[in-house]
């Protein structure tokens, strides 16, 4: 089963209509294989719109840039990760980070 906090943020991305793919551990997960992950993975669509959809989504979850590079347009049609750290999930004690 996916983790609480996991679930929030995919349920928050999906809710802003951000355009995404699942990818890394949590998918595999979904498509029924026996692996853990603690982070979320996802490839977005770098668009004005989604990024805009994404910066809603990552405010409504409370969400820190823990990693260089700054979330921009820019950096995500270069294909660069930038990961997050979810603050609610802290402060419950577990750590997530996006990217």
């Amino acid at each position: 089963m996916i983790p609480s906090p996991i679930r929030k943020a995919l349920s928050t991305i999906r809710k802003h209509q951000v355009a995404h793919l699942l990818m890394g551990g949590h998918a595999c997960v979904l498509y029924g294989a026996a692996e853990f992950s603690r982070d979320l993975d996802l490839a977005l669509l770098p668009d004005p719109t989604n990024l805009d959809r994404l910066e809603a989504a990552l405010a409504e979850l409370d969400a820190e840039i823990i990693a260089v590079p700054s979330l921009s347009l820019q950096h995500l049609t270069e294909g660069l990760a930038v990961h997050f750290r979810l603050q609610a999930a802290r402060r419950r004690g577990t750590a997530d980070r996006h990217s």
